[in-house]
Parts: structure tokens; C-alpha cells; sequence
């Protein structure tokens, strides 16, 4: 690969490595795009696209997200969300679960919801998509609603694991999963003005008692949903890159925001 790294050093704009000489790399080295995204940030080259990454985020920084795997369990309202910004940060690696289709209420709030993709699975729309924001993306699409210990297989290669689920049972247990198999966690939960984040905790004292999800009463909004996103995305982010996680004063690891007061 000594040839293909000159080649990338002698190629860079402004310093950055741009797209079109990435694939024109691949084409003379018969390599993937993966491959000259692996040997150009393992040697301190910033691909053009993270220009604006740079200076909070550096190479080094990259290069971490880059070797990151992240399993995302429901990739609909906070799911394609938090699935794009990683993306769109660097994760090299993104498992993607969900058994849901996209319906028109949908259409409301996920980003990937469309007229065109009325009906197709969540998880599979979300891997094209975000395939086609970041070539060197390696996104797994499974198209089922996680069972455990059944589908454990999926999260071992993951370094987090993303809780988007609506499902109250079901994230108790992941939680429960994540905490007896030592994976770092992050919980999010939406409801109408309503959002909630938690890193690293299990969650029986939010869903003691069995129960619908409070989104079933007070609905999801689409500024809501991008709010939580946003968090849970920056708490993966901070894991990944190993800088402290947020704590809120008065509920530690766990926390609550209302964005309009009523």
C-alpha cells in the first residue's frame, strides 16, 4: 500500500483528501473505498469531508470513530437520526436493527421516511441511505425485532449500543443485556415536548411496571425527536473518544428535559 499512500500525499487539496481522488485510488490499487479511508487517516490525511469536524474533532479523533462499531436497536424517529450523525461524525461501523416497515405516520418526524419508502423495512432504508453519505461506511441491516438472548450475536462486535426502541419491556432488557455484558449503553426516549437520556444504566426504575410507552398518549414531534437524537448521538460520540459523559445535577447518569414548559 506504500504506492497508493504516495499517491493519496501527492493528490491532497488544500491538504484534504477529496472523493474523486479516493475513488480514482481505488481504481489504480484495486481497493476499496474503506481501504484508502483506513491507510489515509492511520497517516494523519483528513478525508475533505471532515474539514468541518476538524479543530473540535482531530485525526487522531477520526481514526478512533473510524475503528468504532455502534449497534443501533430501532432505527426509526431517534434511530435513522442518531444512525445519520454518527455517519456523517466518522463510525466506521454501524449495525442496524429494526423489524418495522415505514408507515405515513411516520412521515411526521424520520428522517428516512418518504412517500418512496412507504412500506420498506426502517433498517434497510436507513443502510442505503447512509451508504450513500459515507462510502467508507460498513452498515449491517437486519430487519427483525431484537430478541434476547436470541439475537445476542448481533451486539458483541458493537463498542455501544444505541437504545431507540418504543418499547418499554424491550429496552429494560437491552439495558439489562448491556449492563451483564460490560457494553457501554445509551438509553433515549421521546414523547411529545418530552425527552429522556441515560448512559451506562439499567432501567428497571423507569419501567418497573409494565406499561405502554408515553408516546402512545402524547405522540412525537419531529423537533423532539431531533433533540434527543442529538444527545444520545453525543453521548456515543464521548464514549467512543473516551471524554466524560454528561451528569445531570440532580439525576446523575440519568436525565429529563422538557423543551415547552406547559
Amino acid at each position: 500500500m506504500q504506492e497508493c499512500l504516495a499517491f493519496l500525499k501527492t493528490h491532497l487539496t488544500h491538504g484534504y483528501l477529496e472523493l474523486k481522488t479516493s475513488f480514482e485510488a481505488m481504481k489504480q490499487f484495486n481497493c476499496t473505498f474503506w481501504d484508502i479511508e483506513d491507510l489515509a487517516l492511520k497517516n494523519g490525511i483528513l478525508p475533505m469531508r471532515y474539514k468541518r469536524n476538524q479543530h473540535t474533532l482531530s485525526t487522531h479523533d477520526q481514526y478512533s470513530l473510524f475503528e468504532s462499531h455502534v449497534a443501533i436497536v430501532g432505527c426509526g424517529g431517534l434511530g435513522g437520526l442518531v444512525a445519520e450523525m454518527l455517519t456523517r461524525l466518522g463510525v466506521g461501523s454501524l449495525t442496524l436493527i429494526d423489524g418495522d416497515t415505514f408507515e405515513e405516520h411516520n412521515l411526521n418526524r424520520q428522517n428516512f421516511s418518504s412517500i418512496a419508502t412507504l412500506g420498506r423495512y426502517k433498517a434497510d432504508v436507513v443502510q442505503e441511505s447512509l451508504e450513500s453519505i459515507n462510502p467508507a461506511l460498513k452498515a449491517f441491516s437486519y430487519p427483525l425485532f431484537l430478541s434476547l438472548p436470541t439475537h445476542e450475536n448481533l451486539l458483541h462486535a458493537a463498542n455501544v449500543i444505541v437504545d431507540a426502541l418504543d418499547n418499554p419491556s424491550l429496552k429494560s432488557t437491552l439495558a439489562q443485556w448491556a449492563k451483564e455484558h460490560q457494553k457501554s449503553f445509551v438509553h433515549g426516549a421521546i414523547a411529545g415536548y418530552y425527552t429522556q437520556c441515560a448512559t451506562n444504566q439499567t432501567l428497571e426504575t423507569l419501567y418497573h411496571t409494565p406499561q405502554e410507552g408515553a408516546e402512545t398518549k402524547l405522540g412525537n414531534l419531529a423537533f423532539t425527536a431531533n433533540f434527543a437524537a442529538a444527545i444520545q448521538s453525543a453521548e456515543v460520540l464521548k464514549i467512543l473518544l473516551n471524554k466524560p459523559h454528561l451528569t445531570h445535577p440532580l439525576m446523575g447518569d440519568l436525565w429529563d428535559y422538557e423543551l415547552v414548559h406547559l
